[in-house]
């Protein structure tokens, strides 16, 4: 199992650097190789990206969020402690509650943190998450 965050899943629907690795973890995950974990705000999340970030069709729109609730993601319901927990981290290295909450959850389910976003990793230095065009999938 892996916890994969929204840049990406993103890379799923929008045309993107490293967009045939994160491919290749949603059909790992369609063919049982390797679950995908994720939070359940990550649809609301992509939705927004693909809404706001993108000049996209309202039809592809529909069309790739339809294909990533094809997807049958693992859903994480977030706990409460889990939820404080990311604030407190998210404060302590200035960044998102949402991102955050992703590395809460691997780390609660022993798991790696699959993510595009090299910032996240160059601030926090957290050992369990790993740079998408470095993963080996």
């Amino acid at each position: 199992m892996i916890v994969a965050d929204a840049s990406v899943v993103v890379k799923w629907i929008q045309e993107e650097d490293d967009r045939d690795k994160a491919l290749v973890l949603r059909k790992d995950h369609l063919e049982g190789k390797n679950e995908i974990l994720v939070p359940r705000f990550l649809f609301i999340e992509i939705a927004n990206t693909v809404a706001t970030k993108f000049s996209l069709s309202s039809l592809y729109i529909e069309q790739g969020m339809k294909f990533l609730y094809s997807s049958n993601l693992l859903i994480h319901e977030e706990k409460e402690d889990e939820i404080v927990q990311a604030a407190i981290l998210a404060n302590k290295f200035r960044l998102s509650v949402y991102d955050m909450l992703y590395a809460v959850i691997a780390k609660k389910h022993k798991t790696i943190l699959i993510t595009a976003d090299e910032r996240f990793i160059q601030k926090t230095k957290f050992p369990f998450v790993k740079l998408l065009s470095k993963y080996k999938v």
